[in-house]
């Protein structure tokens, strides 16, 4: 996004997805960036990520898209 604006990434291996670790891991990521003072956060994800879904469920929001994927940013 720009220079104040961290971007962060996540990954589980298979095992562990769809247990509910991504998410308790992304909320704890967006409290401490939050503690931090930062005031929004973005990442990129590519449009068939099964985690498009977690990262709505958590607050970002698409703010840009191209044929491959979405720009998303969470206000904290």
């Amino acid at each position: 996004m720009d220079d104040e604006t961290p971007s962060l990434a996540i990954s589980l291996y298979k095992e562990y997805r769809g247990q509910g670790i991504g998410s308790q891991l992304m909320v704890k990521m967006l409290e401490l960036l939050k503690w931090q003072g930062f005031e929004l956060v973005s990442l990129s994800v590519q449009k068939a990520n099964y985690a498009v879904k977690m990262y709505k469920d958590v607050g970002f929001r698409t703010v840009d898209e191209n044929a491959e994927e979405y720009v998303m940013v969470c206000e904290l």
